[in-house]
C-alpha cells in the first residue's frame, strides 16, 4: 500500500510536514504515529533521539510525496 492510498485524507497535513510548514508530531501526534509505523520497515529508530526519528520520517514523506508529483 503506497502513502498516497493509505493517508489520503490526510495528504495535505502530511504535505505540510514535509514542507516543514507544520510539525507533525505537535500538530496531529496520532497521525505522526501513524505514519511513523508505516515508515518502521524502512527506518532505523533510536528512541532515545526522537527528533533524529521525526528528521528520518519527513525526509521519507517528502521523497514519496516528490515521486507524486
Amino acid at each position: 500500500m503506497t502513502l498516497i492510498s493509505k493517508f489520503k485524507k490526510d495528504i495535505g497535513i502530511l504535505q505540510a510536514a514535509a514542507n516543514k510548514e507544520i510539525y507533525l508530531d505537535v500538530k496531529n501526534p496520532k497521525l505522526y504515529k501513524k505514519v511513523k509505523r508505516y515508515y518502521q520497515n524502512e527506518i532505523d529508530y533510536n528512541d532515545e533521539d526522537p527528533e533524529a526519528d521525526y528528521s528520518l520520517v519527513v525526509e521519507c514523506l517528502r521523497q514519496d510525496l516528490e515521486a507524486v508529483k
